[in-house]
């Protein structure tokens, strides 16, 4: 209390004093005064400033949440709302439908739920609808594929991608050691989360084989035969009850079948004049300028490779591996343009895929000769020779006897 009263009566004394100072004086010192005070002002302020930098600042974060298809009872994908979850099931169930079918039915086989997922979800595990379809049909959100070029070989492709031909083969069902240019190969292996069930009426035009009339003639040699008059497929609209599981059908049911067209049988004729065998050294030779081997003789995805597959380009000289008469010269199935060469002593050489033949049955060729041009007919992927050595009937490695 004392220190107060003291502090007042020193307040008091320079009130005094300034009071019997003049004007100008009085001035100067207020002004003196308010400068003090307006600075103290900022320091405070300024302290305000640094203490609350000093601190750090957590912006709040709105929760995100999502929707979970779950699969008997098994999380597969997380969408951002409902709605995508329906519309992702819908276009899955859609991609199984017939286009122009009509649907009686269409369902899961497992039990599919949409659930609202936890809060505070991690945003990259959000998918968008596409990607998440594209996950359940497939099992892979970017499924990688292979387009076929001219040249390529089920082997070079697998390669290429670091698989086996037969994974290659496991991940494309249907297809075998042939393919097309133009084909799309998948590269991964397809495992749909979900399996859909769909019941369909389909109507389909089928077509009906037509028988093959023969008549025999000394005209042509044993092996030939000659269309005398074409044959005409015939159809018939059939209706069926279809049940498919993910595309595949597992029953098919038929409701009715009408003829559309009937079908012409066609009348050929078979030759039966003996062919003379010219006999060959047995010394088979190349029948190419150069090897480059693009399929080896022997096992091949699963299968056996009765031939070698000899890689050359379009139109390169193919020559008869030895001495013998043509027995066959004509389109014949997977081998395109097939030519067939007996050299005696049962041994015989086939040449397929060609692009041309320059020999007829019943002609007589030399070691050497040039019987034709290298191609891609028929079952073959990119332009090569398909070479088979036969001893009575049976493939055997053509490079045991050249």
């Amino acid at each position: 209390m004392k220190k107060v009263m003291n502090l007042k009566a020193k307040f008091d004394n320079i009130s005094g004093k300034i009071k019997s100072l003049d004007r100008k004086k009085r001035n100067i010192i207020a002004i003196s005064m308010i400068s003090v005070l307006l600075l103290g002002a900022i320091g405070v302020g300024a302290s305000v400033i640094s203490s609350a930098d000093s601190k750090e600042i957590t912006p709040k974060v709105a929760p995100i949440s999502a929707y979970s298809i779950m699969v008997d009872g098994k999380e597969i994908v997380k969408v951002s709302s409902e709605n995508d979850a329906e519309i992702v099931l819908n276009q899955v169930k859609n991609n199984y439908i017939t286009a122009g079918a009509q649907v009686k039915e269409v369902d899961f086989a497992e039990e599919v739920t949409v659930t609202n997922s936890a809060i505070n979800v991690n945003e990259e595990e959000i998918l968008t609808t596409q990607e998440a379809i594209t996950l359940i049909l497939t099992g892979s959100k970017e499924p990688k594929t292979y387009v076929v070029q001219g040249g390529d070989t089920v082997w070079d492709v697998a390669a290429l991608n670091n698989l086996s031909s037969f994974e290659l083969m496991d991940m494309n069902p249907g297809v075998s050691d042939e393919i097309s240019i133009g084909q799309t190969l998948n590269l991964y292996q397809i495992k749909p989360y979900l399996t859909v069930k769909t019941t369909e009426v389909v109507v389909a035009t089928e077509k009906i084989e037509y028988g093959i009339k023969y008549e025999y003639t000394t005209n042509l040699y044993k092996g030939q035969s000659q269309v005398k008059s074409a044959g005409n497929y015939g159809s018939k609209i059939v209706t069926a009850e279809v049940v498919k599981e993910n595309g595949i059908v597992v029953q098919s049911t038929p409701i009715s079948e009408e003829i559309a067209a009937e079908p012409l049988t066609q009348i050929s004729f078979v030759g039966t004049k003996t062919i003379p065998i010219a006999t060959g050294t047995g010394q088979l030779g190349v029948p190419v300028t150069h090897i480059e081997i693009s399929s080896a003789y022997g096992s091949r995805g699963g299968g056996r490779h009765e031939g070698v597959d000899l890689r050359q380009p379009r139109g390169s000289a193919i020559m008869a591996a030895d001495d013998g008469t043509v027995t066959k010269a004509s389109y014949s199935g997977s081998y395109g343009n097939l030519i067939i060469i007996n050299h005696g002593n049962g041994i015989q050489t086939y040449y397929g895929h060609c692009d041309s033949m320059n020999v007829s049955v019943g002609e007589q060729v030399t070691k050497g000769q040039v019987i034709g041009t290298v191609g891609a007919t028929g079952n073959a992927t990119g332009n090569h020779l398909h070479f088979e050595v036969r001893i009575n009937g049976v493939s055997v490695n053509p490079f045991n006897y050249m």
